[in-house]
């Protein structure tokens, strides 16, 4: 008489796994999100720019500076999203986005007044409207989240840009700028909607110097910009 009941239990533990997939495969979030051709959503972020500083070749041939360095402080970053599918392992998007950030530029230098050697500080604003396009690689979806790699092209026009005000006690740079970008995340599925962390990577291109003559500028053969990412989609 034991014998059916063992049976019967040997039999609910060896499909036990089978159900339990079943129930894993029922709490799949949005199992059809990725076969729409066309989504959109929005991003926020936060962005740490910095400058990168190609000094010239022989510093001591400009007299009165020594030398120059620079400081970031985290700036935000939102912007729309337009996600075009081209397959099921690769996406086109394009993002256009505001940001805000502050730099600072610190140089060793002689004070032109005075003559007295000393640390100068330049605050540098910058208000981007960024144009990026990128295309999206995913890995295959693991039950509710999707590893992926992004990289892309992009183009800001700083509206904040001093370019062309005539003001020595300022430090400028170019209105327009170029630069390429990588970055990586994860999409996260939820019930209604699709939440992805991100990082990237966002380096200049063009130089963005503007060559006044002052003396900070005359000690760098380029300068180009850069910055670091820490990005939140909501799709």
């Amino acid at each position: 008489m034991l014998k059916r009941p063992i049976a019967y239990l040997f039999i609910a533990v060896a499909f036990a796994p089978l159900g339990l997939l079943a129930q894993n495969k029922k709490l799949m979030n949005q199992p059809k999100y990725d076969t729409k051709a066309v989504h959109f959503g929005f991003c926020l972020g936060l962005n740490f720019y910095d400058f990168q500083i190609k000094p010239v070749a022989d510093l001591s041939t400009v007299p009165g500076l020594y030398g120059m360095y620079t400081a970031t402080s985290p700036g935000y970053s939102i912007g729309i999203i337009s996600n075009l599918r081209l397959n099921n392992y690769m996406d086109v998007r394009f993002i256009p986005t505001f940001s805000s950030t502050v730099r600072r530029l610190y140089v060793d230098m002689d004070n032109p007044f005075t003559g007295d050697r000393g640390t100068k500080e330049y605050k540098i604003e910058s208000s981007f409207v960024q144009f990026p396009f990128e295309l999206k690689l995913k890995s295959e979806r693991i039950n509710n989240h999707r590893w992926y790699v992004l990289g892309g092209f992009q183009f800001n026009i700083d509206l904040a840009s001093k370019e062309k005000v005539e003001d020595e006690t300022i430090f400028k740079i170019k209105r327009n700028n170029m630069a390429w970008e990588a970055g990586v995340g994860v999409d996260i599925y939820f019930e209604y909607f699709k939440f992805s962390p991100q990082i990237k990577g966002t380096f200049g291109i063009n130089n963005i110097l503007v060559e006044d003559g002052t003396l900070p500028v005359q000690g760098i053969d380029q300068l180009l910009s850069r910055c670091i990412l820490i990005n939140f989609t909501f799709e």
